[in-house]
């Protein structure tokens, strides 16, 4: 029996924002009875009935699905030009319902410093059902395109964890780690670059610790890592050379074993986000609802709560972290969370945009 819903995204492992978000998508459609498919493009991890993984064959599964797919409707989770206008193809061909999913600041990039990219953006999107996007500056790209505002979208990609505190599918050094050390401090993120800079900011994450353990001998900074690779070694090895400089080897956790990050995030005591580049950034939300303070650069607008400092500054960076390691805890642990009414809406929406 085909599914009336294809969503084509990744499924953890690795657990980076947009598996985590799929993952958790599923639970609300199967809550609400949807019949769907994810084919998961970034691993082939999967279990042959809800999840496919198709990583290894990919580009040309993805050129195959578009062309004989079955199902009416599509939601397409990659950020690459070349799938966004294969799928504008198949909605425009083939009669697909196709709906986008813009997650990072790559749109509006392409828009403002290619030509001939901007022009299939503009072919690709005007050419989507919906435009979902992450960010109220992702939704203003898509309309400059011309894209109907009434297929426009904003609705950022945080969906509530089932249950933070579970441990399970966490490295269990990052737990001994934990108990060793307080403050604790949390970041996730990769070894990638955005402009020749450090995407991540890990560098900036050891040079932070580096100046606050004078004041907090026992610091705890754990740096989880979604995604990890042979050739990301060199890297972090450069990085784990600078925090023994520093004299902080014992006080930062390279945790490159990928595995849930909320839990890490609720036993934390901040969370650290200092991107140069974001989408929305899923954690920071995670981090407000769990009543963790977060801190996160100003390269993209952030919500409401969050503490922010000017990018790649690191003077002001230390001085937003004193800030949250100085408040009060409010911590969600031992008692119930629940969403605002405006979060429980949005999410609202959007699932029922997915199940029309």
């Amino acid at each position: 029996m085909t599914a009336s819903l294809a969503i084509v995204g990744s499924y953890p492992p690795p657990y980076g924002g947009v598996a985590v978000h799929v993952q958790r998508l599923c639970a609300l459609l199967d809550q609400r009875g949807v019949d769907y498919v994810v084919y998961n493009a970034t691993s082939d991890h999967g279990d042959g009935v809800r999840v496919h993984g198709v990583y290894s064959k990919r580009r040309t599964w993805l050129i195959k699905y578009l062309l004989f797919g079955k199902e009416p409707v599509i939601y397409m989770m990659s950020g690459r030009l070349s799938a966004w206008v294969m799928s504008a193809i198949a909605a425009a061909w083939r009669g697909k319902r196709v709906l986008l999913r813009l997650r990072n600041s790559a749109l509006p990039d392409w828009v403002r410093e290619s030509a001939w990219k901007r022009f299939w953006c503009r072919y690709a999107l005007r050419r989507m059902s919906a435009v979902v996007c992450v960010s109220e500056a992702l939704a203003e790209s898509a309309r400059s395109l011309g894209v109907d505002a009434a297929k426009v979208h904003h609705s950022p990609g945080f969906l509530p964890p089932s249950d933070p505190a579970d441990r399970a599918d966490v490295n269990p050094a990052v737990w001994s780690f934990i108990e060793q050390h307080g403050p604790i401090l949390a970041a996730n993120g990769k070894v990638d670059w955005y402009r020749g800079v450090d995407l991540y900011a890990l560098d900036q994450l050891v040079e932070l610790a580096g100046r606050l353990r004078p004041d907090h001998p026992n610091l705890g900074l754990v740096i989880c890592f979604w995604d990890h690779h042979p050739q990301d070694e060199a890297y972090l090895d450069k990085l784990k050379r600078r925090a023994a400089e520093l004299g902080v080897t014992e006080n930062i956790l390279f945790n490159t074993q990928s595995g849930m990050f909320v839990p890490v995030i609720h036993a934390s005591d901040v969370f650290l986000r200092p991107t140069n580049t974001d989408g929305d950034a899923n954690s920071v939300r995670e981090a407000l609802y769990l009543g963790v303070p977060a801190v996160a650069s100003d390269a993209v607008a952030r919500p409401a709560g969050a503490i922010v400092f000017r990018t790649r500054d690191l003077d002001d960076f230390e001085a937003k972290v004193r800030r949250a390691l100085a408040m009060p805890r409010e911590r969600s642990k031992g008692h119930a969370l629940a969403l605002g009414d405006d979060d429980r809406e949005r999410i609202e929406r959007y699932v029922n945009l997915l199940s029309r």
